[in-house]
């Protein structure tokens, strides 16, 4: 079954790779196709399921403990093998984004075609918690090097505020709580903005595939592959048993965990200056073994949850 569930997803990534390998579209169209679905697609979709949910504010929490516990466990890691991962801090904060960052686009695939518009809402629940977490940590590690703390801290600031998934959360989660009604003419423009998420998202993750003088990053790449299917995964797992995480919850939260970094770590791995060449390989290595990951860490949840 999660098998049956997964391969349609992985056949639209390559799909994606095929199409963006042929003369059917200008190369030019992919990076738009990307900017299109982070900033409207991807976000209605949150807000959408977000908004119209009640909230069970003790499985927050729950989330914020499981999601801070494997954080902190792979931050841990990283700072005591830091010499050993990399000598220059580029590339060792493009194996720690590529460690702890997730693609968005095949993690809601894949909770959708398992569990339906229930999963989504609890994964967008997730990523509320998760995104913000991430993404400081992210650049955070990318600023260690540059500029003063006044700098980093403004720079941590500003791309969490402006995230568009962290904002459409934010707004999702106050309709709720605020217990409002989005007018129905609303609703239904941005149900129709939700459609195109999944299918573009997953389109635009396979036109990114692209190996390229792998060589000296070989260690690099190792690394962040086993940190990202294999360890990260391993203690959010430990961390589910810790806190007698709901089944459902735990696999949920151990899909997004499984997941390949995105290409927005690339993104803010140039405007950075992190290694951007290393962060483009660890995407699209990740983004191959995933196939065989998520199975495996489903398989887990289903045997030992």
């Amino acid at each position: 079954m999660i098998t049956t569930a997964l391969v349609p997803i992985f056949a639209i990534i390559l799909l994606g790779f095929l199409i963006s390998r042929s003369t059917l579209v200008a190369a030019a169209m992919w990076p738009e196709l990307e900017r299109l679905t982070y900033y409207f697609f991807f976000p209605a979709l949150l807000i959408l399921r977000l908004s119209t949910s009640n909230f069970d504010w003790q499985e927050l929490r729950e989330i914020t403990q499981v999601i801070a516990l494997g954080l902190l466990a792979i931050s841990l890691l990283i700072i005591a093998m830091h010499k050993l991962i990399a000598q220059d801090s580029a590339s060792l904060s493009s194996v720690y984004q590529g460690s702890i960052r997730f693609n968005t686009y095949i993690g809601l695939a894949c909770i959708d075609a398992l569990y339906g518009d229930r999963g989504l809402t609890t994964a967008a629940l997730c990523l509320a918690v998760y995104i913000p977490l991430v993404n400081i940590l992210s650049v955070i590690s990318l600023s260690l090097h540059a500029g003063n703390g006044a700098q980093r801290w403004s720079t941590v600031v500003t791309a969490t505020v402006s995230n568009p998934l962290v904002v459409a959360c934010a707004v999702g989660i106050g309709i709720s709580y605020a217990d409002l009604r989005i007018p129905e003419l609303a609703t239904a423009v941005i149900t129709i903005l939700t459609q195109p998420a999944l299918p573009l998202g997953l389109l635009a993750v396979g036109a990114g595939i692209h190996l390229t003088a792998i060589g000296a990053q070989s260690w690099q790449l190792l690394v962040a592959l086993v940190n990202k299917m294999l360890l990260f995964p391993a203690a959010v797992f430990a961390a589910c048993l810790l806190f007698d995480t709901d089944n459902s919850l735990a696999t949920i939260l151990l899909i997004l965990t499984a997941l390949p970094a995105p290409p927005s770590a690339y993104i803010l791995a140039r405007q950075l200056g992190g290694n951007t060449a290393l962060m483009a390989n660890i995407i699209t290595l990740q983004t191959i073994v995933a196939f065989v990951a998520i199975p495996f860490w489903l398989d887990i949840s289903a045997r030992w949850l």
